[in-house]
């Protein structure tokens, strides 16, 4: 019975006991209402169908209107004596009573559903063609029409024994407009709400005598009054002002004094009601609402003391009953959806108790869901799925992803395609890898690590009504390690030497639109100033990780082996060489033989390029050189083995001369070089250019490039030797040390 309509026909007969039942597998069922205590023992339970309106409730059976998959109502009386149904075609509106009003093309008639008396049929030619139907109470309907004066005059309008009365209220000014009912009043009254241009009036009526027996002037709102009550003391109206928010207008019947209560901001539906010395409120939306609003709460304020009760997490409607109680059709997360009683207990306060549920919770239920779970592969899997089935729609999912080692975090949050649709709902998501950036880094996010992970999978109830439902779990990723990654994250690092020696460590990551970024900072080392060169040349020590290789100022070469680990990248160093002064360039990077393992190269004082092949060995890395060209590359002052760029047989090389012309030397795959290719001009311009594998996950390697006012570049390889790359595209991060610190970037 989670309706989605008005359901301000509650003002009936409640005395009755109200039990739920369950189908088979769980599901919630109909509602049942047993009958009404005075119809005996042994009587047969009603039924109330889940996803209905409750449209009123009289003292026989309850008028409930439900709504199919083309937006139309079908109207039942349900008889709470043996749950005999009558279908009632067309609008049908209830009275509060056993009557309903069935509103035909030519005709309203007022039917008795117990059938204790016949139908009474008041023929629409015999009013007048401007009445207005407001609504009906017991057998009579509350008509509004237009006046000479240009006002709204109320009219009810009934039939006994044949004859037509229409009886014309008084009290009302003639130039009263906008004029609505409300039934939330003692027996035989009607409340009416009218506008006195500009100012909102506020009117009860005698039903008996047909005349406004009080009127209130509540203060003058943007948005005017909300909803109003009467008792047999008091009088009440909610209303909202564009600058004070909503309010709870209070004072004693007769004269009294307006005492407004502030209760919260605008936004919904104010309701009220009152019971003894109690005023109750709720805003009205809850079930489809997708933001939080105070007010959703049904909540009760004593007007003697000022003190506040919440009654129910949220109130859809309010009204009350012939004995004095009111109903409360809303929810709580103990209870759950439904019909609540509320009356005054031993102390004087309000006391709820829960008389027909739905099956329906109020708080969120998470109904199934779809998180990683084991070792994930994200080269293989860039896209984890994630999904989530709650009980309602108006929910957002929220998956909180953790890198243990890192405590590094990503959140993912996901939205229902339709909040506020009816009945359960899944919603669906991926996560591609990602850990967000924290305080101090710029860019999108950060490529996530390898290593141990937990997620927290919440449904956030996205009304604020009850708690979030949670789950939680872990898994692994495992990426295949990257030539330049020494983050242990699948993306590729810049390393930077600044003058101080101190090692720092830059990861990049390339969002969808393929834009790069430098983030993620760490310092990873001190004392690097005694290298005079640094090369990062992928796994040459037959680990599956990235190593460095340094040359010290007295031409000793050190190993610097990758471990994959995220706080420690490196194990100790290893001298693998001397004599190594001699040259005065050194790259890696490249496979330039087709072996699978990075060689190296190094130019000497002469001008010649000499090739040390891989070994894979960690103690001898490098095989004796042997030369990989003739003199002449004296005339280049950087050298930078790329990988394969050009689309050939094996990794390339490109060479920057004096004038800062780039050219390519393509590959042969057996250590030596094709005729160069020039590719590009200007490129004096950079301090460093450092070969990073590939970046941007196309399978090709990307080339950074170094100004000297700190701002990077990103050139995307195409595999196309007589153009081996796109424009250079600036990447969101000029790195964080002041421009020309850098001695070395590798």
């Amino acid at each position: 019975m989670t309706s989605r309509t008005t359901r301000r026909h509650l003002a009936a007969s409640v005395a009755v006991a109200l039990a739920l039942t369950v189908g088979a597998g769980g599901l919630a069922a109909p509602v049942a209402v047993a009958a009404p205590v005075a119809a005996g023992e042994g009587q047969s339970a009603a039924f109330v169908p889940v996803g209905s309106s409750l449209m009123g409730i009289g003292s026989s059976g309850v008028l409930t209107a439900t709504k199919d998959a083309t937006e139309t109502y079908h109207y039942r009386w349900t008889r709470l004596a043996d749950g005999a149904v009558t279908e009632l075609p067309g609008q049908v509106y209830g009275s509060g009573t056993d009557t309903v009003l069935l509103v035909e093309s030519d005709a309203y008639v007022l039917r008795d559903m117990t059938g204790s008396s016949a139908p009474v049929r008041i023929p629409r030619d015999a009013l007048n063609s401007g009445y207005r139907l407001l609504r009906p109470l017991g057998s009579t309907l509350l008509m509004s029409a237009a006046n000479p004066a240009g006002g709204t005059e109320l009219h009810l309008v009934s039939r006994r024994n044949g004859t037509l009365f229409d009886r014309t209220v008084t009290g009302l000014p003639s130039n009263a407009s906008s004029l609505s009912v409300d039934v939330d009043s003692p027996p035989g009254t009607a409340l009416l709400r009218y506008d006195v241009y500009p100012e909102p009036r506020v009117a009860l009526v005698d039903l008996a005598s047909a005349a406004v027996v009080e009127t209130r002037a509540p203060a003058y709102t943007s948005r005017g009054v909300t909803d109003v009550a009467a008792s047999a003391t008091h009088i009440a109206w909610g209303d909202l002002d564009s600058v004070t928010g909503a309010g709870v207008s209070t004072a004693s019947r007769g004269s009294g004094e307006v005492e407004r209560t502030f209760v919260g901001g605008g936004g919904v539906q104010l309701h009220v009601d009152l019971l003894g010395d109690w005023v109750l409120y709720s805003g009205k939306g809850a079930e489809t609402a997708t933001t939080p609003h105070p007010l959703f709460a049904l909540t009760a304020r004593n007007m003697k003391t000022g003190a506040t009760l919440e009654l129910l997490d949220h109130s859809e409607s309010i009204g009350p009953t012939p004995d004095g109680a009111l109903v409360a059709e809303g929810g709580s997360v103990e209870h759950g959806e439904g019909l609540y009683r509320i009356e005054l207990g031993a102390d004087g306060a309000p006391v709820t108790t829960l008389v027909a549920s739905t099956g329906v919770p109020t708080a969120v239920n998470l109904l199934g869901y779809v998180a990683p779970s084991g070792v994930i592969d994200l080269d293989k899997t860039p896209l984890v799925p994630v999904e989530a089935t709650f009980s309602r729609s108006n929910v957002r999912l929220e998956i909180e992803f953790t890198h243990v080692a890192s405590q590094r975090r990503h959140l993912l949050v996901r939205l229902p395609e339709r909040p506020g649709a009816e009945g359960p709902v899944t919603v669906k998501g991926s996560w591609d890898g990602r850990l967000d950036r924290q305080q101090g880094e710029v860019g999108s996010f950060l490529t996530a690590y390898n290593g141990d992970y937990t997620w927290r999978l919440r449904a956030v109830p996205m009304n604020g009504v009850g708690p979030a439902a949670e789950r939680t779990g872990s898994f692994r990723v495992l990426r295949t390690p990257k030539p330049h990654d020494f983050s242990d994250n699948g993306s590729p690092d810049a390393l930077g030497v600044d003058s101080a020696g101190r090692l720092t460590r830059y990861d990049s990551s390339t969002t969808e639109n393929g834009s790069t970024s430098l983030i993620g900072r760490s310092g990873i080392g001190t004392g690097w100033q005694i290298y005079d060169r640094l090369v990062a040349p992928g796994n040459v020590g037959g680990t599956a990780q990235a190593d460095v290789v340094a040359r010290d100022r007295s031409g000793v070469l050190w190993l610097y082996e990758g471990t994959g680990k995220l706080e420690r990248p490196f194990e100790l160093r290893k001298k693998v060489g001397a004599g190594w002064q001699i040259y005065n360039k050194i790259t890696a990077g490249s496979d330039l033989t087709g072996d699978g393992r990075t060689d190296l190269l190094a130019t000497d004082a002469a001008g010649v390029l000499w090739l040390y092949k891989g070994t894979g060995s960690a103690t001898a890395p490098f095989a004796p050189r042997v030369k990989a060209g003739n003199g002449g590359w004296g005339i280049y002052n950087k050298i930078v083995a790329t990988g394969n760029i050009a689309g050939g047989a094996a990794g390339d090389l490109v060479a920057r001369d004096a004038s800062g012309v780039l050219w390519l030397y393509p590959g042969n795959g057996n250590g030596t070089f094709a005729t160069r290719i020039r590719v590009g001009s200007g490129w004096n311009a950079f301090a460093h250019v450092l070969a990073v594998g590939d970046a941007n996950h196309d399978r090709r390697p990307e080339v950074f490039a170094y100004k000297p006012d700190g701002r990077m570049f990103v050139y995307e390889s195409t595999g196309d030797a007589n153009a081996p790359f796109k424009p250079g595209r600036a990447t969101y991060y000029a790195l964080t040390v002041a421009p020309g610190e850098f001695t070395q970037l590798f």
